[in-house]
């Protein structure tokens, strides 16, 4: 990790357990970090040398690596429905998509093919007629090969789900 570089620091006193911050020095002990909200610097010790280090074996403790944000074309595209697709995949990382998504009124969002729902406390318009039929005419015309495959598809919904199992145990 070289200075710079953004990551994602476990403090477990405060509301967020997850802060973003970015990399201001790294010694052979201990990397200097410095929080993105406010711009004071902490420091976190080395771990000892793994494999599933940032590349060259080395972690700290409670540190990982931030994934680049998205733009507003790649949002539009849809990049963000499926976390499956993010270069980090880790607590901070879930824990900032899904709370991304959820400030934006998205509660649905992929893992590969896994849903996660948050709960709004809230209504929202998501389950009505238009809807259902949408995921269901999605669902139809991609069972049969139909449709244009580069056509955007659908986001994350619980009618996706639905309409996949029901295909899949009627072809069975």
């Amino acid at each position: 990790m070289e200075a710079g570089t953004k990551v994602w620091a476990f403090e477990e006193s405060g509301d967020d357990p997850w802060i973003l911050s970015e990399v201001v020095n790294r010694t052979d002990s201990e990397i200097q970090l410095k929080k993105a909200d406010d711009g004071s610097v902490f420091s976190r010790p080395r771990l000892a040398a793994n494999a599933s280090g940032d590349g060259d074996g080395v972690k700290y403790e409670g540190v990982e690596l931030a994934n680049p944000p998205l733009s507003e074309a790649e949002k539009a595209e849809g990049m963000d429905n499926d976390m499956i697709s993010l270069p980090h995949l880790h607590e901070p990382a879930i824990l900032h998509a899904v709370s991304e998504r959820y400030s934006e009124g998205k509660i649905y969002t992929w893992t590969g093919p896994v849903l996660i729902a948050v709960n709004p406390f809230q209504r929202l318009p998501l389950y009505t007629r238009e809807i259902l039929e949408s995921y269901r005419q999605e669902g139809l015309l991609r069972s049969q090969n139909l449709g244009d495959s580069n056509a955007k598809r659908l986001g994350p919904h619980v009618y996706s789900i639905a309409d996949r199992s029901y295909r899949q145990m009627m072809s069975e």
